[in-house]
């Protein structure tokens, strides 16, 4: 059977609204989460993986394996990590993407305040000791529902 050529549109449906969201409204968005996806490039390959996150004095930092791909690349490593949330019924949501680099975290005095901030567990099994930091430098997020 071959589609029919004619555009489809929605009975009942309005357009959408996209709002472009301020870095204040970003920040405060991501610190109301605990999940979200890191990504960065590895021997040629676009990885994407879940992380439960925490923000602190406007940086993105999780927990993972001191033997996982990314403790293991070199430091500064470029990353964009996302966030979202979205209600199917209403059609509508929010993303938020911080970009930057990526590195393990060695300060003593930071990560005694990242091990005394409440989190989430780790994603994944065995020890995930090893803070990594985002250092921002872009902050972008949207926001969309019907109009």
């Amino acid at each position: 059977m071959i589609p029919s050529s004619e555009a489809f549109q929605w009975d009942s449906v309005s357009p959408h609204e996209n709002e472009e969201l301020s870095e204040a409204q970003c920040w405060s968005l991501l610190g109301g989460q605990e999940t979200g996806r890191i990504a960065f490039l590895q021997d040629g390959r676009l990885l994407v993986f879940p992380v439960n996150y925490l923000v602190h004095e406007k940086n993105v930092y999780f927990r993972t394996s001191e033997s996982s791909g990314l403790a293991l690349l070199p430091g500064d490593l470029n990353t964009s990590f996302q966030v979202d949330s979205y209600d199917g019924d209403a059609m509508a949501g929010w993303s938020v993407l911080v970009s930057g680099p990526a590195n393990a975290v060695r300060d003593d005095s930071l990560l005694t305040r990242l091990w005394g901030m409440r989190s989430a567990a780790p994603y994944g099994g065995g020890q995930r000791n090893l803070f990594v930091g985002i250092d921002p430098t872009q902050v972008t997020g949207r926001r969309v529902r019907m109009g």
